[in-house]
């Protein structure tokens, strides 16, 4: 894995460092748990959003006879 650099404020650093200390876990790999989390939090709201622009006005039961 290649070295990344992102600027975060102290106040933020210093809670995830504590984290990180109190987890056994170095502060690289719980941000970057934290940011997929976030990346996959995304993607499914789109999916969600992408639903339910589909499913329109249609009732539960109208959606089973299609799936």
């Amino acid at each position: 894995m290649s070295t990344k650099s992102i600027a975060v404020p102290d106040a933020i650093y210093e809670r995830v460092h504590q984290i990180a200390a109190a987890e056994g876990t170095t502060v690289d790999q719980l941000a970057t748990k934290a940011i997929e989390r976030e990346l996959a939090r995304r993607w499914l709201n789109r999916i969600e959003r992408e639903g339910d622009r589909r499913r329109g006005d249609m009732s539960d039961a109208e959606v089973e006879a299609v799936v």
